[in-house]
């Protein structure tokens, strides 16, 4: 199947794919009238003024075209006074280094993934200047720094010492990253928001600019999350229209709201049905051992990253180190669904334990929310490792991953004065005298299912993906007539199945699903 034709053919004719590269009419227009239109690929430029209210506005750069997309493909290179850093990458991906921990990896290749090593410590260090005054050279250098630092760290063969990243690296790493106001460390938005281009051979379709692996399995992972993005635009728009009758909330407006929530739950189901096409174009296997290592960020990994700075000592990162790799979960779509339907993710407090108390059981709280791990002391092989707040979510903890205007974007839906779950449970019956719930209220539990659908399909891709690929080992155990039979059990040094974003998979995918669930108004729609 051409999974990437057929979700072009989805969007909205707004849409930056549907306008830019393809005739938005293609899928109602007959086939004499497909062959006399014509249609320029610049008609782009000219379209109309960007739509500026409520949830497009470009203080947040949410497009109505593309969503949390960039509008226009991003850079693919750095002006020539960066290209060092450029061609640092480009021998990496070229060279086809092999993961470190790989067992099976030959001699000659981890003396080629040390060569690449020692280029990057010896790489001059570089001054940001001039990119400040570009966002786009700014996500270019912070896609291209990260993508580095993620090679150097994962080339290095098995070992308890921590990894130290040279000066460098980390200098410029750093002040890209201050700058961004975003971890130093491979993020969602460095894998799929601004990591795509048009295919040459067919301008319909998009592909991936930067590969750990070169594979297509590799680009199919990113790419599905792309097109999650795009085929989401339509989602925005519906919740913009629910918040804009929201301030009028009459009887019209609700019967409007309903009719815009029934179309957002159908919205949703589709990105389900993108979701689970996943498994047209990226082998389990492949994904879990070629391309999910390369992704893992420190707190997905065995050795501490030790960031030196220009005296060649560790950096303090303080309260703010945030080093977990990228992760769905960084995506501004599926948190703008959990904040415009109500979902709510707080971490809830074991039976019989009080509130506060478990804030005095672990001292060490971030003191902001932007930041929600705390450094420990010294760790015994002399590194400091990121401690997860139990007080904080990880929901939360990812939107520290966001570009920072989609952050300022949740906060912004965050603060509308007329939630939408409100208003419909302010208008649970319509006055009906039966008390039987009201149109809109089944239109927003469904949209509430489709939301757990979603989650639902992400538990079984996950499960696919992680958990039935850990490493098993052949266990005895006895029948019912005595004899021994073999059967597989997670080994356990595999360890707990962890998400690229370093949370507890199951766990957390499971929770955020309940957690869904828990909206519903009318508990009877889960029948």
């Amino acid at each position: 199947m051409d999974y990437s034709r057929r979700t072009i053919e989805t969007l909205v004719p707004e849409h930056a794919l549907a306008r830019l590269r393809i005739s938005p009419a293609t899928a109602i227009k007959s086939p004499k009238e497909k062959e006399s239109s014509r249609y320029s690929p610049y008609d782009f430029i000219h379209s109309p003024p960007l739509d500026t209210s409520t949830l497009a506005a470009h203080d947040f750069d949410v497009d109505v075209r593309s969503g949390f997309m960039p509008p226009e493909p991003p850079i693919s290179r750095l002006p020539s006074e960066w290209q060092e850093w450029e061609t640092v990458l480009q021998d990496a991906i070229d060279a086809r280094l092999k993961l470190g921990d790989n067992p099976v990896v030959a001699p000659e290749e981890t003396d080629r993934s040390a060569l690449w090593r020692d280029r990057v410590q010896n790489m001059p260090i570089l001054e940001i200047g001039r990119l400040r005054s570009s966002e786009r050279n700014l996500r270019r250098a912070h896609l291209v720094l990260a993508w580095v630092l993620h090679f150097y760290v994962h080339t290095h063969p098995p070992d308890t010492t921590p990894i130290v990243i040279p000066k460098s690296l980390t200098l410029p790493l750093l002040a890209v990253s201050r700058e961004l106001d975003l971890p130093p460390v491979l993020t969602y938005s460095d894998t799929v928001l601004y990591n795509w281009r048009y295919s040459p051979s067919d301008p319909s379709k998009l592909e991936s600019i930067t590969l750990f692996t070169g594979t297509k399995d590799e680009e199919h992972f990113f790419l599905t999350s792309a097109y999650i993005e795009l085929a989401g635009v339509e989602a925005l728009s519906l919740m913009q229209k629910c918040f804009d009758e929201a301030f009028v909330a009459d009887s019209i407006a609700l019967r409007r709201i309903a009719s815009y929530l029934k179309k957002l739950s159908n919205v949703i189901k589709r990105l389900a049905k993108l979701l689970d096409a996943v498994r047209e174009g990226c082998d389990p296997k492949v994904f879990y051992n070629e391309v999910r290592p390369w992704l893992r960020g420190e707190d997905s990994g065995k050795r501490p990253w030790i960031f030196l700075d220009e005296n060649d000592e560790e950096v303090d990162f303080g309260d703010r180190r945030e080093l977990s790799g990228p992760s769905a979960g960084q995506s501004a779509l599926i948190h703008a669904f959990d904040i415009f339907l109500g979902v709510d993710h707080t971490p809830r407090r074991p039976p019989g334990v009080a509130a506060g108390q478990q804030q005095q059981q672990s001292p060490q709280q971030p003191q902001s929310q932007s930041s929600s791990s705390a450094p420990t002391s010294s760790s015994s092989n002399g590194g400091n490792r990121p401690v997860k707040s139990p007080s904080g979510g990880f929901l939360e903890r990812m939107q520290a991953y966001m570009p920072r205007h989609h952050r300022a974007f949740m906060n912004h839906l965050k603060a509308a004065k007329r939630p939408i779950r409100t208003l419909v449970s302010l208008n649970a019956t319509n006055g009906a005298s039966d008390g039987a719930p009201s149109s809109l209220v089944n239109a927003y539990d469904a949209t509430v299912l489709a939301l757990k659908g979603l989650r639902d399909t992400h538990i079984r891709i996950a499960t696919l993906y992680i958990v039935n690929q850990m490493p098993r080992k052949e266990h005895l155990g006895p029948r019912p007539e005595g004899e021994a039979t073999k059967l597989p059990v997670v080994d356990d040094n595999a360890g707990v199945a962890k998400g690229t974003g370093g949370s507890d998979l199951v766990p957390f995918l499971k929770g955020s699903r309940d957690d869904t669930t828990r909206t519903l108004l009318n508990p009877k729609s889960l029948k």
